[in-house]
């Protein structure tokens, strides 16, 4: 009975230990194809690149190799997509960032007024920040309808995005007092938990759209469209 009980200790150590190398290990691939893109092109590639292999991993593919496979062909496949889709975020955020510095030049009700609108317009950006990526890695959409259905979805969860909130700032704070962990863990970490709790409201949604009987004429549908990259069918010859 010892013996069992010790094993079996032993075996939750073992892959204890081996989802914490392939997380450090996403974590060094993710700062080398940053690298390689020049920092400001490679940092949406490799992260998208980063949620997708962690997406893989939540499915239920397991194995290492397939899924530094799938990191590589996504970076390279998704490339100037995902380039576009941070280009935008950072346009938007520019845009709130301006609106923040014009504001200061009103005052009395109309300064009240912009900065209500603004500080709205500001949650909602950090809202589709939650969820774009994991929506990018997950979907078949539309450049816009990626940012409106992260939207949709932040706000339709708000337990899930409140959920997200809480542990982004956990985190945060373990990062600050053990700073050693943040060139090996932190991205891949964040990265691994925004896809748990997105997965789950994918699943959700899923599960309600087929309990709908007119599932076909709802725009529910629209989650049937999951995205199979080229980097998912050539993982299975490897």
């Amino acid at each position: 009975m010892v013996f069992m009980e010790t094993n079996g200790l032993i075996w939750k150590f073992y892959r204890f230990s081996e989802i914490v190398m392939k997380i450090a290990i996403f974590q060094i691939l993710w700062i080398a194809l940053t690298l390689m893109g020049g920092i400001i092109l490679g940092l949406m590639p490799a992260t998208v690149g980063l949620f997708t292999a962690i997406r893989k991993w939540r499915m239920g593919n397991e194995q290492f190799r397939s899924l530094v496979k799938v990191y590589w062909i996504t970076f390279r496949k998704e490339f100037w997509k995902a380039n576009t889709i941070g280009f935008v975020l950072f346009f938007i955020g520019f845009l709130i960032y301006l609106n923040f510095s014009i504001i200061r030049f009103t005052n009395g009700f109309m300064h009240l007024l912009l900065f209500i609108f603004i500080i709205t317009l500001s949650i909602l950006f950090l809202i589709l920040l939650l969820y774009v990526i994991p929506v990018f890695v997950h979907f078949e959409f539309k450049l816009q309808q990626y940012l409106t259905m992260s939207l949709l979805l932040g706000i339709s969860f708000p337990f899930h995005t409140m959920l997200l909130a809480f542990g982004y700032y956990i985190l945060f704070r373990l990062f600050l007092r053990v700073p050693g962990l943040i060139p090996f863990f932190s991205v891949s970490v964040v990265a691994f938990f925004t896809m748990w709790v997105s997965m789950n409201i994918f699943h959700t949604m899923e599960n309600k759209v087929r309990e709908t009987s007119n599932f076909k004429f709802s725009g529910l549908n629209l989650f049937f469209h999951k995205k199979t990259l080229p980097s998912e069918n050539q993982t299975k010859e490897v």
